[in-house]
């Protein structure tokens, strides 16, 4: 039976497998010794090969596969599915499990991995007939691209992998209900009104924008009607940020401007995106401006279950996002008028914000992240894929990375996993080898899955990994310094290892640079000789405040400035 399995996942064009072989798993990879046109990566952990999946996916532009044995190997791939769900990215699990003759048991190593998964996934089926494995395998696929992205998850009992089968087994399952429906023309037409009565219309581009290749409709829509663009932090990814109307991402830590740009919008168009609280803040003020009638809402979703979840709008379009902007702007004049000072005082903020951090850069011992994040952007080309970790150096690259090619920036955002950077970026590698990788990540993230730097040497998969080294979990030390009285408990590093001699045990050079222009140069020599490196950075982590803030709870307008903005306001002031 494994050997159909095989030969389905060529068939769909599949020619990696990622993930960690055992006892339940084990006739698979065996199967793939026999093809030489799939390649099995082995991983250090499961974890590390779940996220790997994601970054292959997020920059392939289709599904990834990972395999891993029953029971823990299985419950190891959870967190990264799980990422996966929350990003809407495609990957495909394939878990070996006991014998059926064991089931209900508690053999060794045996795990309702059904149970553990249907809620972080869009499908998970377990074979029980060797007829059934290749056709779940390929439905599995599909239904992990189509519509919304998302992971699966097939099941293989260990007696069934070795079973022979007899034709292939119909498994009922309707995927046409995974289909987004056409834009209903009635809506459009709705959206088009309230857009051409707006006054301060901004865009928002969620993650969905990229998915559906919807970059360039976003631009021509907000260029049609003289609408900034702000993004989520998925959706970060979709726009170029070299475009005069993109302002950044918006939210918790995004760029002032752009929050600045949600809250005072007369008219909100959101493409793709579930309105996150992390983006938002709160709801109160987004659903009493909707309903007294302040702000109109547009929500363009492929999911269903997406519109009016968090927020009821005024029209909700149930479409993949490509196709209803295009419909939309059909039907659209070129730009009616608009308040002529808007635009100008969302530039003057964000001309304050950068000038207010050029003079705090002066006050750093050591690096200024943000600092660094620009020469490290002057070092790298513009099609370089750049990976994150997650933490304080996450959110200063929300703020500060600029994105020029859609598709190259890759963060975990909807679950925030640290570990997340090194694994998504040797994912990234092995989806395009002819494509600079550059990670920014933490010392706290590196050191949850640095074990997968092993597969650097091992597959010739080089990328930068630059680590912001502030000797804490800094984001949430900041939480603590600001919210809970400076009460720092299990968030400083009171000994970080040398990470260059971890780097050195993997075979990895690493430099510690004293300069910027050191930095940039250590860059310019990995990405020219495509060598991997390890970059430790040395960052103030007493200075290390990440701002803008919008603390927990707060509305956009409430978020905390650096120094040198204090008489700047986020609420405009309309005559």
């Amino acid at each position: 039976m494994v050997d159909r399995v095989i030969d389905t996942l060529r068939e769909l064009k599949v020619r990696h497998i990622l993930g960690i072989t055992g006892g339940s798993i084990m006739a698979l990879f065996d199967a793939a010794y026999f093809v030489d046109d799939i390649d099995v990566i082995m991983f250090r952990h499961e974890q590390g090969a779940a996220h790997a999946a994601e970054g292959y996916a997020r920059v392939a532009k289709r599904p990834a596969v990972v395999a891993a044995t029953s029971g823990p190997g299985a419950t190891n791939l959870v967190t990264g599915l799980t990422d996966a769900y929350m990003d809407s990215v495609p990957v495909v699990a394939i878990t070996g499990q006991v014998a059926t003759w064991v089931f209900g048991r508690d053999g060794f190593q045996e795990t309702d991995i059904l149970g553990v998964a249907t809620p972080i996934t869009k499908w998970v089926y377990q074979v029980r007939r060797p007829e059934e494995a290749s056709p779940a395998v390929r439905i599995a696929y599909e239904i992990s691209a189509l519509g919304r992205p998302g992971p699966t998850l097939v099941d293989l009992p260990r007696d069934i992998q070795i079973q022979t089968p007899r034709g292939e087994a119909a498994i009922p399952i309707n995927v046409t209900k995974f289909i987004p429906p056409r834009p209903r023309h009635e809506d459009i037409a709705r959206a088009a009104k309230i857009i051409i009565e707006a006054q301060r219309p901004v865009v928002l581009a969620g993650g969905g924008v990229l998915w559906s290749g919807a970059t360039r409709e976003v631009i021509e829509l907000a260029e049609r009607i003289g609408a900034p663009i702000v993004s989520t932090l998925p959706g970060k990814a979709a726009i170029p940020h070299n475009h005069p109307l993109y302002l950044g991402p918006a939210g918790m830590h995004g760029r002032a401007e752009a929050d600045a740009a949600l809250a005072n919008a007369d008219v909100v168009i959101a493409v793709g995106t579930r309105f996150s609280d992390r983006t938002w803040g709160r709801f109160r003020e987004l659903q009493e401006a909707v309903r007294s009638g302040d702000m109109k809402v547009i929500h363009i979703d492929i999911d269903r279950s997406e519109i009016g979840k968090n927020v009821k709008p005024t029209v909700g379009i149930v479409a993949d996002a490509r196709e209803a902007l295009r419909e939309l702007i059909d039907i659209l004049p070129v730009a009616a008028t608009r308040d002529p000072k808007y635009m100008a005082w969302l530039y003057h903020i964000r001309r304050r914000y950068e000038d207010s951090m050029e003079k705090l850069a002066s006050e750093f011992k050591y690096f200024a992240p943000w600092k660094v994040l620009k020469t490290v952007r002057r070092a790298a080309p513009p099609n370089a894929v750049t990976v994150t970790g997650v933490g304080g150096h996450q959110m200063w690259a929300e703020i500060w990375w600029e994105v020029y090619e859609p598709g190259t920036y890759i963060t975990s955002a909807g679950l925030g996993t640290m570990g997340f950077g090194i694994p998504a970026s040797l994912g990234a590698k092995l989806a395009d080898p002819s494509r600079p990788v550059i990670c920014i990540d933490g010392d706290g993230s590196f050191q949850m899955t640095f074990n997968n730097l092993a597969l650097v040497r091992e597959y010739n998969l080089p990328f930068v990994e630059i680590i912001f080294n502030n000797a804490a979990l800094q984001l949430v030390l900041q939480w603590q310094v600001y919210m809970y009285g400076n009460r720092q408990v299990a968030t400083r590093f009171a000994r970080n290892p040398d990470f260059i001699k971890i780097g050195e045990a993997y075979g990895i050079e690493g430099v510690r640079p004293s300069s910027y222009e050191e930095l940039e140069k250590a860059v310019s020599w990995a990405v020219r000789n495509n060598e991997p490196m390890i970059i430790d950075v040395t960052i103030d982590g007493d200075k290390d405040i990440v701002l803008p803030w919008v603390k927990p709870g707060d509305w956009l307008t409430q978020a905390i400035l650096p120094k040198g903005m204090e008489d700047i306001s986020l609420y405009y002031e309309r005559d």
